[in-house]
């Protein structure tokens, strides 16, 4: 292990950190520059108290499609924070995804969309599995509202 300030080798264990969720972080400190660090130091994960498998999972369900609010819930952290993770990922992800090459031919995939294509049909009413539509209410005659006789 090297040091992230001074890139020495005269790095020694210092303790260990305890997240969250029981997971353990091994902290180090520089002989040479005396600095103190972790495993996660320089990384997107660096100051975060919250273990790596939790982010990297609540992460993989928002690219799934789960709302912020929803992955909040699923893993007992405030949308904000799912929101904090997603920017602070973001910023780093020309470290995991480098760029395509400039010389070479690039190819581009997308997912369909599929959509209903067909007649719109006004939605069906729960009593009566008929129309709510206004226009076939004109043009059966039919009266919504009753008088109350006495």
């Amino acid at each position: 292990m090297r040091c992230p300030e001074c890139e020495s080798q005269q790095v020694v264990k210092n303790g260990k950190v305890t997240l969250q969720d029981d997971a353990v972080v091994q902290k180090y400190v520089c002989k040479a520059c005396r600095k103190q660090f972790n495993d996660r130091t320089g990384t997107p994960m660096a100051r975060l108290r919250t273990s790596s498998t939790i982010v990297t999972l609540a992460m993989n369900v928002r690219t799934e499609g789960m709302g912020v609010r929803a992955t909040g819930r699923s893993f007992g952290k405030s949308h904000s924070t799912i929101l904090r993770w997603e920017n602070r990922l973001a910023n780093q992800l020309t470290q995991w995804s480098p760029a395509a090459p400039k010389t070479a031919d690039l190819t581009v995939e997308e997912d369909e969309v599929y959509t209903r294509v067909g007649e719109n049909r006004p939605p069906v009413s729960a009593k009566d599995g008929r129309s709510t539509s206004s226009n076939e209410k004109r043009a059966t005659g039919r009266c919504t509202s009753r008088a109350k006789t006495g």
